[in-house]
């Protein structure tokens, strides 16, 4: 498993965002957008939302707009063929919500750009309270086939979820 440098420069960014008493997440209010500048273009932010349990794309950086079919922006993953309950999606970002961990994963990419076969995504989890997660981070990287290591055993339809260290007692 290996980040792109724009994942790794935000998940470094939301470490340090991490609050030092209060709870472990930073909200959205200790992301600061001047300090991510280029990196904010592949980023998205889910809202969680409860009753019932969905998530709805609050924002969509410019550059992972251009591997969507559409601008999910506004849309809850519900109202998304293949996004809602029971997706790949939906599993991944419910497992953020519930147990408030991050998550590094390796999906087949599946959009409008045929020369990319694989897309990663570190989730992010930010809660206004400090304590209960109300929104997911989400940082998307594209790799296009000859990117791939094809090793015997890859096979591209798999999804490969990792967890992320870090010290959730922070807070």
């Amino acid at each position: 498993m290996k980040m792109s440098e724009v994942q790794d420069e935000v998940l470094r960014y939301w470490l340090k965002a991490c609050p030092d008493s209060g709870g472990p997440y930073p909200c959205r209010n200790d992301i600061k957008v001047t300090d991510m500048r280029h990196r904010m273009a592949y980023v998205a932010v889910l809202d969680v939302e409860t009753d019932p349990v969905d998530y709805r794309y609050r924002l969509i950086g410019t550059k992972l707009r251009e591997f969507l079919f559409e601008d999910y922006t506004g849309q809850s993953l519900n109202e998304i063929d293949g996004k809602g309950r029971g997706s790949k999606i939906w599993s991944i970002i419910d497992k953020v919500r519930a147990s408030g961990e991050p998550l590094f994963c390796e999906v087949p990419y599946i959009g409008p750009k045929a020369d990319f076969k694989q897309a990663s995504s570190l989730y992010l989890p930010l809660a206004g309270d400090h304590q209960t997660v109300d929104k997911i981070m989400v940082v998307t990287n594209f790799k296009r086939i000859e990117q791939i290591d094809l090793s015997e055993d890859f096979d591209p339809s798999d999804s490969r979820v990792y967890p992320v260290e870090w010290n959730k007692s922070r807070g």
